[in-house]
């Protein structure tokens, strides 16, 4: 199946004057409807995710997100970087279903996220649990890479 995926300019979290909250941003500046979010720490041209996520409507659930003291604190808590947002869009083709593409889409981006070794934490607040793999000795480094990470489930 293929899925078109079309991505915004990342939008800069601001430190919030609220204080009961960490960060703010102008929610007019993301698309009301349906989509997908990475909350990001971005340097020059590179970004490290933090946590993705899909939504029916991105500017209510980010505004929620916004009041999340564990995601937030994780967010201010990473490496150095300007914190921001990237959201994006999904352009159903003939017969797809918007509520499944957005959670195969979120589900792939967790995953190269993690394979990549991002600081990611999407489960109620928490960092996801993955084994780390570490290979040495004599090896073709393109046939096995020196780091692999692998999702854990529960009880694992």
């Amino acid at each position: 199946m293929e899925i078109a995926v079309d991505w915004d300019a990342p939008v800069h979290l601001k430190k919030s004057k609220d204080k009961a909250r960490i960060y703010d941003l102008d929610l007019e500046e993301l698309p009301a409807g349906p989509g997908l979010y990475v909350f990001a720490r971005s340097w020059g041209a590179g970004f490290e995710a933090l946590y993705v996520g899909r939504s029916k409507s991105l500017r209510g659930r980010v505004k929620g997100h916004l009041n999340s003291l564990k995601l937030m604190s994780h967010i201010r808590d990473a490496k150095n970087g300007k914190r921001v947002i990237f959201t994006a869009r999904l352009a159903p083709k003939r017969g797809q279903q918007i509520d499944k593409l957005l959670a195969l889409t979120e589900r792939a981006l967790i995953r190269h996220f993690l394979a990549e070794a991002h600081d990611l934490v999407n489960i109620q607040g928490m960092r996801i649990r993955r084994h780390e793999f570490v290979s040495q000795g004599l090896k073709n480094k393109s046939f096995v890479p020196e780091l692999m990470y692998l999702e854990r489930g529960k009880g694992e």
